[in-house]
């Protein structure tokens, strides 16, 4: 059944509001180009040909408002406007959030913004550009050459590498002459008898002036004949030939193109300024930037997030079936060893599992998307926060190419928005401050990405004043977040994590940057989620640097088995650092904590379930300290015995089948048991916040006293796969 028209209505404006994002973030990079090269030629036309390529899509849809609103501002960007207009980057801005804003009002059904800014600036630019031709035409001033193209150039570079002469063209069509668009192909034609014409301006379907004529003539024949071939009577008012020097019949100059190329671009290339309009400009550039684009774009299938997630799942029921079929051949093997086909089910069982890694790998990296797509945002923020803080910040962005999941990606926008508008706004200090100490006047902000193992870790740096541990710790103790006491033995990560709570802020004043305590909670609660952690490396008057550590999915993970108190659970594989053994008798207690020497290092534990009463009655019992790295710092957990490695499925549980923020998921093995998947992270602020002889709460907050949580987590389980 073919689909009706209002279905392709909405899949082509929902194709619109793709693609509208991503002209709309090229424009910001384009205006930021602008900004830093007022009057560039290239940036203006690339700027035209996206408001153009906008204009085209939205009256595709039917979007009349920024069809119009779009189609104004290309006719006032010309490269006249572009030479007289100062305030051109600013514009470009303001057209992409006016742009954006109408985008906004379309998608949500809501009343359009006025666009009133933009289209004062536009009649400004208008009139520039138009006063601009006008002086020229009454001072009589000559348009400057035209720019030709990197293909036209390489034309006139294999000319000369043939030993042909290469002139330049200039001629004026006759005032009186009522068929210029005709006199220019009995011109052309005329020259096409002569060798080969290698570029012509302007174009024919160009609105351009055309009582004005130029083009590149690759030929054999001297100058004067040139000239005699191009005087036509009636219709070619004036003629002027100019060789162009590279060379005629030169063996050396032939053998080294570089210097020839530079010749070339001396004499073809003109001055920045160019008199043919910018229309036919961006007609020429943008036909050959699709024509370079063809490839690529064929080759791009847009697919629905949705279905790869359907995909995934698909794969990771795969994998479970597979630790089914496992599980059934090891109890075949246990009943029948001396079975012959006992071997050959190996073998299938060791092919279909190869196939299957590769499978699960492809989906993977279907999913996984450059985090260039969000760093790419952020240097149009930090130009306006930084103007609005009145400070001056460079922005340096590495590891762009950095891989990451796309549904991670998304969810830690938001964490990194925060920390970049925290570091600009809060962070790094004016240009007056920094100076009086020795810095730079322009601060400089950095975001990194690079994988460690199998994480993603993304960086956000500033060279700011730092984080004053002990202003922290001052404020904390203001706030009631903690006593004195603890507050005297906590070390300096610990002082830092208060950054983290709501409402928390050390900042003097309020300002619509920073000051209100709301931002870096989000980025700990998003990263709790994510399975991840935040890290603060900071040094006073050096800088801060934000370290966030990301699974690279959260989809499939390795993971290690172990039981407590009969019960199964799994932690992530890259978290363990190391396994121990020991005895009861080899632990010991400081401050009421538990602890455990290891190579002359104390380690603190967490006791996942209720130790031996009385104690003394079990000293040689044999337990399982799993050493779990935690950025810097060590934990241990103590369990009862391992299970072994096991690739997990992880399943999301709701709130109804298990409450605690302990348990991230479960997952189902390949004999129907439920094993459910500790937060490490979640465990060690638990840990960290825990008093004293409290540590034995983190058990019993757990799930081993709610031995019904374990149940209703395979219902959910089998209700959703």
């Amino acid at each position: 059944m073919s689909q009706s028209s209002d279905e392709r209505g909405a899949e082509l404006r929902q194709l619109f509001f793709e693609s509208a994002q991503e002209l709309l973030q090229s424009l910001n990079e384009e205006a930021l180009k602008l900004e830093k090269h007022p009057g560039d030629v290239e940036t203006v036309r690339s700027i035209r040909r996206l408001v153009h390529t906008l204009k085209g899509d939205a009256a595709a849809c039917g979007f009349r408002e920024l069809s119009e609103l779009a189609h104004e501002l290309e006719d006032a960007l010309t490269v006249e406007a572009a030479a007289s207009h100062t305030a051109l980057a600013e514009m470009a801005f303001i057209a992409a959030d006016t742009f954006g804003s109408v985008l906004s009002a379309y998608r949500n059904k809501k009343s359009l913004p006025p666009a009133e800014t933009l289209r004062r600036m536009v009649r400004e630019l208008a009139g520039s550009a138009g006063s601009v031709k006008r002086r020229r035409k009454a001072t009589g001033e000559t348009a400057a050459p035209v720019i030709w193209t990197e293909y036209e150039k390489l034309a006139v570079e294999n000319a000369f590498s043939q030993g042909k002469r290469v002139y330049r063209i200039t001629a004026r069509i006759d005032p009186q002459c009522l068929m210029p668009i005709a006199a220019r192909q009995l011109l052309l034609n005329a020259l096409a008898t002569l060798g080969e014409v290698l570029g012509a301006r302007p174009e024919t379907a160009s609105p351009a002036d055309r009582k004005r004529l130029e083009f590149l003539l690759a030929s054999d024949a001297s100058a004067e004949q040139v000239t005699a071939k191009c005087h036509i009577p009636t219709v070619i008012a004036q003629v002027k030939v100019e060789a162009v020097k590279g060379g005629a019949k030169s063996a050396k100059r032939a053998a080294s193109p570089p210097e020839t190329e530079k010749k070339i671009a001396t004499q073809v290339q003109p001055a920045e300024k160019e008199a043919v309009a910018a229309a036919s400009s961006t007609e020429n550039d943008g036909a050959e930037k699709g024509q370079a684009g063809v490839a690529t774009a064929d080759n791009i299938l847009r697919v629905d997030a949705e279905r790869i997630d359907n995909v995934l799942n698909l794969v990771g029921e795969l994998i479970i079936g597979k630790s089914m079929l496992q599980q059934a051949l090891n109890e075949f093997a246990r009943h029948y060893p001396k079975e012959a086909i006992r071997g050959r089910f190996a073998d299938a069982m060791a092919f279909q599992a190869r196939v299957l890694n590769d499978l699960q790998r492809s989906v993977m990296k279907i999913r996984m998307v450059p985090v260039e797509q969000l760093f790419r945002r952020f240097p149009r923020m930090v130009r306006d926060v930084a103007r609005q803080c009145g400070k001056e910040v460079e922005l340096v962005i590495s590891g762009q190419d950095t891989d990451l999941d796309k549904s991670i990606l998304d969810a830690i926008a938001e964490p990194i928005t925060h920390l970049v508008r925290n570091a600009v706004g809060h962070g790094i200090e004016d240009a007056r401050e920094r100076t009086a100490r020795g810095k730079a006047a322009r601060g400089s902000l950095r975001l990194n990405a690079y994988h460690q193992g199998n994480q993603v870790i993304v960086e956000v740096s500033d060279d700011g004043h730092g984080i004053d541990a002990q202003k922290v710790k001052a404020k904390a103790l203001e706030q009631g977040l903690v006593t004195p006491e603890e507050a005297a033995r906590m070390s300096e990560a610990e002082t830092l994590g208060f950054v983290f709570r709501p409402g928390f802020s050390t900042a003097e004043e309020i300002t619509e940057i920073s000051g209100r305590g709301v931002g870096l909670d989000v980025v700990q609660s998003v990263l709790q989620r994510l399975k991840g952690r935040v890290e603060i490396d900071t040094r006073p008057g050096q800088g801060t640097t934000f370290r966030l550590k990301l699974p690279l999915t959260l989809a499939i993970i390795k993971a290690l088995l172990f039981r407590v108190e009969q019960r199964l659970y799994a932690i992530p594989l890259n978290t363990v650092a190391e396994i121990a053994r020991a005895r009861e008798s080899d632990l010991h207690r400081v401050d009421n904590y538990e602890v455990l020497q290891i190579r002359n290092q104390v380690l603190p534990l967490v006791r996942l379930g209720r130790a031996p009463v009385p104690q003394d009655e079990h000293p040689a019992e044999r337990i399982f300290v799993l050493v779990i790295a935690l950025g810097e710092r060590k934990l241990g957990l103590i369990v009862e015995a391992l299970e072994g490695e096991e690739e997990l499925v992880i399943k999301a549980l709701d709130d109804q089948s298990v409450s605690t923020d302990l348990v991230s998921g479960a997952s189902i093995l390949g004999d129907g048991r439920v094993v459910l998947i500790l937060n490490i992270a979640a465990i060690s602020d638990r840990y960290g916040k825990s008093r004293p002889g409290e540590t034995g709460e983190i058990a019993s907050g757990l799930l081993l006293s709610h031995g019904e949580r374990a149940r209703r987590a395979q219902a959910s389980t089998e209700v959703r796969p």
